[in-house]
């Protein structure tokens, strides 16, 4: 007796499990939600259920194959149970070999920010995953990498999304595939370290890539160009928070995903000062103290301002639309294009311009890498070096934020070395 289409699918659920027999030993067990394909066997005197698939998935003649390859296994001296998890374990284990799974694993060992990290796997997900992701670390070859790249290295934009929020960007480039490159590389060599993969094929492609452009958004501002942006500032319609972090920025020289993120409680308007926690800096070593920012007395001004206006709790740029975030950093990039100016600019620039004119100003270079939160490059001297220079960067912050007021107002250019007394005051 064997069971037709007609027997399956005249089987309904009753109030207990029940079972149709089909042949060899096979059967049909019926459950309240589900019809599956099991097999009853012996194996070394143990009695042992073997499942082949649940029904319609599986059908009859599917579940009659498997039986047959289960049965060759028996008569083989093998235990079907156990190579179906052996199966399973080799299956994971192989998928554990593919780049997509390497690179993963790669991705967890950073300590990106998680802006950074968003950024890098959107590249990475576009170039790179759909080509080399399902396959083995060991059989990709420089060839299987080097094609990625050369389409990466084609020009190609992405909009993204509509209405306020839309923006265009570059998804491929020459400097796009330079950093594709480089991330490749530290999957291998991670891959390598793990014992995963032999050689690296990323290793040997830099110098067959299309050269990087370098790129002059961080090109410093000019008194003339600082003068008309935050003139145009003082004339921008939109949201007044972005107008104020803009400000924040230029009057701390923190970056802009540290501005936009600042909390309440961070600030002390008292005692001109505002500490941010390692864990919100770009140096996020856990060894390192609280960034402390001295505040010019224009920033002061202006936050208390803000404070009363806003309540002074949480968030100073909370996110429009989102409770508990703060505004995203990439909306201050959309401002210079709203101002009209004609010239380049980008938020981080704001950091390059005021280092640049702060050092022919004549105050010190140690102060001003303390104040934008640049660890020493001299491993042994930044050992040693635990100063904050908290003072003389107040005096550097306060002479920033005049000479901008000064910028903005269409004033002369500072002389360089004109403080150079008052730095080291």
């Amino acid at each position: 007796m064997s069971l037709n289409k007609t027997d399956i699918e005249a089987a309904k659920p009753k109030d207990k499990p029940y079972r149709l027999a089909d042949r060899d030993g096979l059967y049909l067990d019926v459950r309240a939600k589900s019809k599956s394909w099991r097999y009853r066997y012996r194996f070394a005197g143990k009695e042992n259920v073997h499942t082949f698939g649940r029904y319609p998935e599986m059908s009859r003649d599917e579940a009659r194959e498997a039986l047959m390859a289960v049965r060759k296994m028996l008569a083989q001296g093998k235990d079907p149970s156990q190579e179906k998890k052996l199966g399973r374990i080799r299956a994971a284990h192989e998928n554990a070999q593919t780049f997509r799974a390497i690179f993963a694993e790669w991705v967890a060992s950073r300590t990106w920010a998680e802006s950074t990290k968003r950024n890098r796997l959107a590249q990475i997900e576009f170039h790179v995953l759909p080509y080399l992701g399902p396959l083995p670390m060991r059989e990709i070859t420089p060839m299987h990498v080097l094609d990625v790249l050369r389409r990466a290295e084609k020009p190609a934009k992405s909009a993204k999304g509509k209405g306020r929020g839309a923006r265009v960007r570059d998804v491929g480039s020459p400097n796009v595939a330079r950093r594709l490159r480089h991330y490749i590389a530290s999957a291998f060599n991670y891959a390598i370290a793990t014992g995963r993969a032999d050689s690296n094929p990323a290793g040997s492609l830099r110098e067959v890539l299309t050269p990087a452009v370098r790129v002059a958004h961080k090109t410093p501002l000019r008194p003339k160009q600082v003068g008309d942006f935050l003139r145009g500032l003082d004339t921008y319609r939109g949201d007044p928070k972005t107008v104020l972090a803009f400000r924040l920025l230029w009057w701390s020289m923190l970056r802009p995903g540290e501005t936009v993120a600042a909390h309440w409680d961070e600030f002390d308007l008292d005692a001109a000062t505002w500490t941010v926690p390692r864990a919100r800096m770009k140096n996020k070593n856990p060894q390192l103290p609280a960034h402390i920012v001295p505040l010019p007395h224009q920033t002061v001004e202006r936050l208390r301002t803000w404070k009363a206006y806003t309540g002074g709790i949480g968030l100073l740029f909370a996110h429009r639309d989102k409770s508990g975030q703060s505004m995203i950093a990439a909306t201050l990039g959309k401002v210079h294009g709203r101002l009209n100016l004609d010239f380049p600019y980008s938020p981080h620039a704001t950091r390059t311009t005021a280092s640049t004119h702060l050092n022919q100003m004549g105050h010190r270079y140690d102060a001003i890498e303390k104040q934008l939160d640049h660890e020493d490059r001299d491993a042994i001297r930044r050992a040693y070096n635990r100063a904050d220079y908290l003072e003389e960067r107040r005096r550097m912050m306060q002479q920033w934020a005049d000479l901008l007021d000064e910028w903005k107002a269409g004033g002369k250019v500072i002389p360089v070395g004109l403080h150079r007394g008052n730095a080291a005051a």
